[in-house]
């Protein structure tokens, strides 16, 4: 195995990465291998805003709208969850440079820490900082009082 390093890292560097080696015995080309693209940010360019609507503390279920914005930058918005390699939504921003994510029937499981960067106008692999972030928790619905969540037993069968 090779390792590859790059230091000082530059606009110029986000780009698409191949390897691909040549042997001696036997004598040959390698096929390349699949592409690794390097995301480079560029702090040049302003943190996007963000917002969270209703609140931070909602009930299972509810609909949760998530507005990111980027002073009109351009380029793709992008709605990272804390915890996860890669952006869970993306979406070209309106005509004011907004993008709104809408999470649906939210649950536990969607509580975290979400931020948002745009990716500039003209060049994929080119991103803003991360910029701001807001919390979501979302509230289990308790069990009902006096009430066992059994499963549901059917009734034996009779023959007749």
């Amino acid at each position: 195995m090779a390792e590859f390093s790059l230091a000082g890292i530059k606009q110029a560097d986000a780009v698409r990465y191949q390897c691909q080696y040549q042997g001696l015995e036997p004598a040959g080309t390698s096929e390349k291998s699949d592409p690794v693209e390097l995301l480079v940010t560029d702090h040049r360019y302003p943190p996007p805003s963000i917002s969270l609507i209703p609140r931070e503390y909602v009930k299972m279920e509810t609909n949760i709208t998530i507005q990111c914005w980027n002073q009109q930058y351009g380029g793709t918005i992008f709605l990272q969850k804390d915890g996860h390699s890669a952006p869970i939504q993306h979406q070209e921003p309106d005509g004011g440079g907004t993008a709104t994510f809408t999470l649906f029937g939210v649950t536990p499981a969607d509580s975290g820490t979400y931020r948002c960067s745009y990716r500039v106008g003209g060049s994929y692999l080119l991103s803003s900082p991360l910029g701001d972030n807001v919390t979501l928790e979302v509230i289990p619905r308790p069990a009902s009082p006096g009430r066992s969540e059994l499963p549901f037993r059917a009734p034996p069968l009779t023959s007749r």
